[in-house]
C-alpha cells in the first residue's frame, strides 16, 4: 500500500482509506431500513426523522474526509458527534433528547467516536481518558434509571475512569514510560469501590463486617504477592563448570 507522503496530490482522492466510511454507510442503511420496516422504532415527526437524517448525512461527509490522513484524521471526532446526535434524533425524537435513554446513547456515542480516535491514531493515547469518561457517563445513566441501590452516585462514571488508565498502560508500547497508569488508575478504582462499599453499608448497616472481611482478604494476598515477587526476582546461584584438574 502507498504511503500517503508517495502519493501525488492529483490521485490522492484514489488512496483515501474510506474503510471506516463503508462501514458507516452499511450500519447507516441497515438503521434505516429497520426504521422503514417498523424494526426500531422512531420518532413519529418528521422534523426529528428529517434532522437526524441529515445529522448522520453530515457525519458521513465528515467521515469521508478523514481517509485523506494526516491533520484530517481529526474529523473522525464531529463526524462521530454528528452521526451520534444524528441516530438519537431520528430514533427518539426532539422531545426526548434529554431523556436518561437519550444520554446513554448519546454518551455511549461519543466515547466510541474517541475510542476510534485512538484505534486510528495509536499514539494518541489521551483519547482513552474521554472515551471511558463518555462511556462512564452512558453507563451511570443506565445503572441510575435501573439500580436503586446504586441511583445516580457517580460510582460508574469513576470506574470506568479509572480503567481507561489500565487500558493506557496495556496498550501502551513503552509500558515503563506509562506506569503512572498503573498508579492512578489503582487509586481511581479503589476510590469507586470505596464509594461503592460506602453505598452498601450506608444501605445495610448490617453489611459493615464486610468491610473486615475484605480487609482480612487484601492482607494475605499482600503477602502473597511480595513472595512471589521476592522468589522470582531471586539470582539464581551461578555453577561453575568443573575444571581438568577437579576431583572426579
Amino acid at each position: 500500500m502507498k504511503r500517503q507522503a508517495d502519493i501525488h496530490p492529483r490521485d490522492r482522492f484514489l488512496f483515501w482509506r474510506t474503510d471506516f466510511v463503508g462501514i458507516a454507510m452499511m450500519v447507516s442503511g441497515a438503521l434505516l431500513l429497520a426504521v422503514n420496516f417498523g424494526i426500531v422504532p422512531a420518532s413519529p415527526f418528521v422534523l426529528a426523522r428529517v434532522l437526524g437524517i441529515l445529522a448522520m448525512v453530515a457525519g458521513l461527509v465528515f467521515l469521508f474526509f478523514t481517509g485523506a490522513g494526516r491533520w484530517l484524521t481529526w474529523f473522525l471526532i464531529p463526524a462521530g458527534v454528528l452521526f451520534t446526535i444524528g441516530v438519537v434524533t431520528l430514533v427518539l425524537g426532539a422531545g426526548m433528547f434529554m431523556s436518561p435513554v437519550a444520554a446513554e446513547l448519546t454518551a455511549a456515542g461519543f466515547g466510541l467516536t474517541f475510542l476510534a480516535v485512538f484505534l486510528t491514531r495509536r499514539n494518541q493515547w489521551w483519547a482513552l481518558i474521554p472515551a471511558g469518561a463518555f462511556l462512564g457517563v452512558g453507563l451511570w445513566a443506565f445503572v441510575g434509571t435501573r439500580f436503586p441501590v446504586i441511583g445516580w452516585h457517580p460510582v460508574p462514571g469513576v470506574l470506568c475512569v479509572g480503567l481507561s488508565f489500565f487500558s493506557i498502560y496495556l496498550s501502551a508500547i513503552q509500558r515503563q514510560r506509562m506506569r503512572w497508569c498503573l498508579l492512578v488508575g489503582s487509586l481511581v478504582v479503589a476510590a469507586a469501590f470505596a464509594y461503592l462499599l460506602a453505598l452498601l453499608l450506608a444501605r445495610w448497616l448490617a453489611l459493615w463486617p464486610l468491610a473486615l472481611v475484605v480487609a482480612g482478604l487484601c492482607v494475605p494476598a499482600g503477602f502473597l504477592l511480595a513472595d512471589w515477587r521476592r522468589t522470582h526476582a531471586a539470582v539464581p546461584p551461578v555453577s561453575i563448570p568443573p575444571g581438568p584438574d577437579s576431583p572426579a
